[in-house]
C-alpha cells in the first residue's frame, strides 16, 4: 500500500479502520483491545464507533435486528445505506480530517455480506446504494467457522438476534470470504484467523494496524 492509500477518504490525516466478521467471531473484543493499545502506542485519542449507529436511523435498525420492528430486505438495505452516509458525514470524516484515527465495528462489507444472502441477485444494487460511502484505509475481517462463533454466542448470552443461527452464519461467512477475495485491493481487506486464542489474534491485528499508521504518517 502506497502513500496514496489515504486519499480515498479525502486526504485524511488519520486512518479509518474497520473490523468485520460474523457474530461471535470476536471482532468487538479485538476492537476494544486494539483501541486501548493504539491510544497507549500513539499517545492520542482514537475514536471507536460502529454500525448500526445510535443515531435515529440506526436506532430503528437496532429495533429490527432485535425483532421489535419488522422490515423487509429492501428496507433493511436502504436504511443501512442511509445510516452509513449519516455516520460518515456526522462522525467519521470529521474525525479523520482532524487527525483522530477511527475504529469502526462493521461498515459496508457487513451490508454486502448479510444483504447478499437475503437478496442473492441484488449485489450490484446493494453496492450501488453504498457508493457514496468512503473506502476504509484498512478492513480487518476476523474469520472463524460458524460453529465456533455459534458456541461463543451461546456461552455469552441466552438470547439471539435476527441473523444468529448456524445456517445463516455459515452462509454469511461464505459471503464475507467471497467478498474479501473480490474487493481485497479496493477495500484493503486483510483476513485474520479468529479461531485462535485472543492474544494471538490481537498480535496480528496490531501488526496490520501499525503498517497502516506508518502509511498515514505515524511511526
Amino acid at each position: 500500500m502506497g502513500k496514496e492509500g489515504c486519499r480515498d477518504a479525502g486526504d485524511a490525516t488519520a486512518p479509518f479502520i474497520v473490523i468485520e466478521g460474523i457474530d461471535g467471531a470476536g471482532k468487538t473484543t479485538q476492537m476494544k483491545r486494539l483501541h486501548q493499545w493504539m491510544e497507549a502506542r500513539y499517545g492520542r485519542p482514537v475514536l471507536t464507533t460502529g454500525e448500526p449507529t445510535n443515531r435515529p436511523i440506526g436506532r430503528l435498525l437496532k429495533d429490527a435486528l432485535q425483532r421489535r420492528v419488522e422490515l423487509d430486505g429492501i428496507c433493511h438495505a436502504l436504511l443501512f445505506a442511509a445510516d452509513r452516509i449519516d455516520h460518515v458525514k456526522s462522525e467519521i470524516e470529521s474525525s479523520i480530517h482532524r487527525g483522530i484515527p477511527v475504529l469502526c465495528d462493521r461498515y459496508f462489507l457487513s451490508s454486502f455480506a448479510y444483504q447478499w444472502r437475503e437478496m442473492p441477485g441484488e449485489l450490484d444494487w446493494i453496492e450501488s446504494i453504498n457508493a457514496r460511502a468512503i473506502h476504509p484505509h484498512l478492513t480487518l475481517l476476523i474469520d472463524a467457522p460458524a460453529e465456533v462463533c455459534m458456541d461463543r454466542i451461546r456461552q455469552a448470552r441466552s438470547d439471539t438476534e435476527l441473523f444468529e443461527n448456524l445456517e445463516t452464519l455459515r452462509a454469511i461467512r461464505g459471503n464475507y470470504l467471497e467478498l474479501a477475495h473480490r474487493r481485497k485491493t479496493l477495500d484493503r481487506i486483510e483476513i485474520i484467523d479468529g479461531a485462535r486464542a485472543p492474544d494471538e489474534v490481537q498480535a496480528e491485528v496490531r501488526d496490520r494496524v501499525e503498517k497502516v499508521m506508518q502509511t498515514c504518517g505515524d511511526g
